[in-house]
């Protein structure tokens, strides 16, 4: 890819001509075709997040359209639509991928294409247009965009060629996020389902599903009997530290991770000496969240520069493998022991006397307990893997918007 003056900041080698304004009218072809009887075909939902999607699985398997849908607009597959009335001002344009042919309501106008690149122009009226688009919408509460006005609009096109070469790589790089999501889906999926399995349910002392040669029935202990709950503690800083550390809280904790961002504050160290003074974390120490978006939690790898506020409950396992507690605490059975003990003041929480009290279910084996543990951590390896990917692949999709179109 190369630089051209001529049209946007990055563009394929060999294409130096100037991008031309033309009316989107030029591109789109009328497509009017109704249905004749209801439910002539399945009932498709056009979304702001999901694209074109049936209106059953949108609605969690339940058709809200009316049976009376003769009249319904039939959209065809590879076919364009968008909701000509917004309550945001944001209009969003897709197209059908998933059937051959679908129905959707008359508010939803349904045009093809002519002389233009399918790929581009799904992204061409998605991105960079929006100004012109507020002005061709009518209305003050609720605004609605005609398929005339929107016809109206004008956008730079470049020719047809550098058009399917711009499609095919955002297509590509659509294709992508849509393996990860789904990948992210899948492992998310298989985790619930062996947090389930691999637990005792309430009222029994073995898993539904466990590792060959471990037979033993699992103890059942008060938590607090299987860690120390650490109170107001420092953070294992370098003594020649400049700055004071992070002052974290619960919102930091998330998906098994600690994350930091710019936005997070430092405190100073007298500061931090008032709050904190009782004892030093470490590493391997568990973070649970018990304020606010209560349990979440993560293995504490690295102490530096890092403190926490009290909506965090630091853990310091004693008999058992710092990994498997923190799998433990993610189970449906201590979830729901978390939420039967929340109180509401302001926002929820969890008292740490309370926490102390939840009965919990361990292997009388530490093997079995790395065994568990070590299953959980590759599944939460491949999770966060194929959650970088996607958030990269999200990144590169919308630096290429910015840098691909004028």
């Amino acid at each position: 890819m190369v630089e051209s003056k001529k049209g946007p900041i990055l563009r394929f080698k060999g294409f130096t001509d100037a991008w031309e304004q033309r009316k989107l009218g030029n591109y789109i072809v009328d497509y009017v075709n109704k249905t004749t009887v209801n439910n002539q075909y399945p009932v498709l939902t056009s979304s702001q997040q999901k694209g074109i999607v049936l209106q059953e699985e949108y609605f969690n398997d339940r058709q809200v359209t009316t049976n009376d849908n003769v009249g319904y607009f039939i959209l065809p597959k590879g076919y364009f639509t968008y909701r000509s009335r917004s309550d945001n001002s944001r209009f969003v344009f897709n197209r059908n991928n998933i059937i051959d042919m679908g129905i959707i309501s008359y508010f939803y106008p349904v045009f093809g294409l002519k002389n233009a690149d399918s790929e581009f122009f799904l992204k061409r009226v998605n991105y960079g247009i929006e100004r012109q688009i507020a002005i061709q919408a009518e209305g003050t509460g609720q605004h609605v965009l005609s398929l005339k006005k929107f016809k109206n609009i004008s956008a730079l096109f470049p020719n047809k060629e550098e058009q399917q070469r711009i499609g095919l790589l955002f297509l590509n790089i659509e294709k992508s996020i849509a393996h990860h999501q789904r990948k992210l889906e899948l492992l998310n999926k298989l985790k619930q389902s062996l947090l389930q399995k691999m637990f005792p349910k309430d009222g029994q002392n073995k898993p539904e599903i466990r590792f060959s040669g471990f037979t033993d029935v699992w103890e059942q202990r008060k938590l607090g009997s299987e860690l120390t709950l650490l109170k107001d503690g420092t953070h294992g800083t370098h003594k020649d530290a400049k700055e004071g550390p992070y002052l974290l809280s619960a919102k930091n904790i998330k998906n098994g991770h600690i994350i930091i961002s710019s936005s997070d504050r430092r405190i100073s160290w007298n500061e931090f000496r008032k709050i904190h003074k009782s004892f030093t974390l470490e590493a391997g120490d568990i973070l649970l969240t018990i304020v606010g978006s209560i349990g979440e939690s993560a293995i504490l790898t690295n102490p530096q520069n890092l403190t926490f506020q009290r909506s965090v409950a630091y853990l310091r396992p004693i008999s058992m493998n710092s990994e498997f507690l923190q799998t433990l605490l993610e189970s449906n059975d201590f979830q729901r022991q978390l939420n039967v003990r929340q109180v509401v003041s302001a926002q929820p929480g969890i008292y740490l006397g309370d926490l102390a009290q939840i009965p919990i279910k361990r292997p009388q084996k530490p093997l079995e307990q790395k065994a568990v543990a070590q299953l959980f951590k590759t599944i939460n390896f491949a999770i966060a893997h194929h959650q970088r990917m996607l958030d990269n692949l999200k990144k590169l999709k919308q630096s290429l918007l910015q840098k691909m179109f004028v």
